[in-house]
This record gives C-alpha cells, structure tokens and sequence, in this order.
C-alpha cells in the first residue's frame, strides 16, 4: 500500500511537503539578494553616519527623555563633533547650500543653470579631448 501511494505522489509532481530543484535555486538567488540588500544597506548606514552626522544628532534629539536617551544624545553630539573636526561634514553642507540656492530660484534662473552647467560640461569634454590628441602616442 505504502509502494502505491510513493508511486502516485511521483507521478504527481512529488509529496507537497518536498522542495524541487528549481525551489532550492530560486531560495538560493533569494538569500544572495537579501544579502546583496544588507551589504547595501550597511555601506548606506556607514556612509550617513560619517557625512550626514548632523542629522544623526537632530535624528537622535527627537528621542524621549531618559538615561539611555541621554547617553545617545551625548554619544551622537560627540560623534558630530569629531566628523567635524575631520572636516566630513562639508560634502552634506555643499549639498545643503546648493540646494537651499536652487530653491530660492525661479524656473527661468534654473533652466539658465542647467544651459551654463551643459554648456561647462561640454567644454570640459572638448578641452580634455583636446589635451589627449595633442599628445602623440
């Protein structure tokens, strides 16, 4: 009896409980994405908490009173300073200004940036294509 029943799971595609080849695969390429995205996402965290420090502080600052929440408070306000120091927290500051400038604009003064931004890549493009075929070899 026990012969019949394996014999018909087979012919129908196998017991539900068992995972085919194409499942084990499919599992596989689904740990390797989700190991991809916390590599990702760890590279990410690193990143801001290195050149985004001062938002880690006004982040943490929101954080209910208490000793834990005090000690964060401290700790990231610390770690502000020391990026600081290091002169880490100029890229997100460049970023702030430029954004902040370009929301004081109006469209026609965004488009004439843009045009003067084309225009500046171009001539990059030309003055260092210049520079490579002027020299032989």
């Amino acid at each position: 009896m026990l012969d019949l029943l394996r014999e018909i799971e087979r012919e129908l595609g196998g017991h539900p409980d068992e995972v085919g080849e194409a499942e084990r695969i499919e599992a596989a390429a689904t740990r390797r994405a989700v190991g991809r995205l916390l590599r990702a996402l760890a590279v990410v965290t690193a990143l801001l908490f290195v050149f985004s420090s001062e938002r880690l502080v006004t982040w943490v600052n929101g954080f209910e009173v208490g000793p834990v929440q005090d000690r964060v408070v401290a700790a990231s306000t610390a770690w502000n300073a020391l990026m600081d120091e290091g002169g880490l927290t100029m890229p997100a500051e460049a970023v702030r200004a430029e954004v902040n400038e370009l929301r004081g604009m109006s469209w026609p003064e965004v488009r004439a940036r843009l045009e003067n931004e084309k225009a500046r890549g171009r001539e990059g493009a030309r003055l260092l294509r210049g520079a490579l075929s002027d020299n032989p070899g």
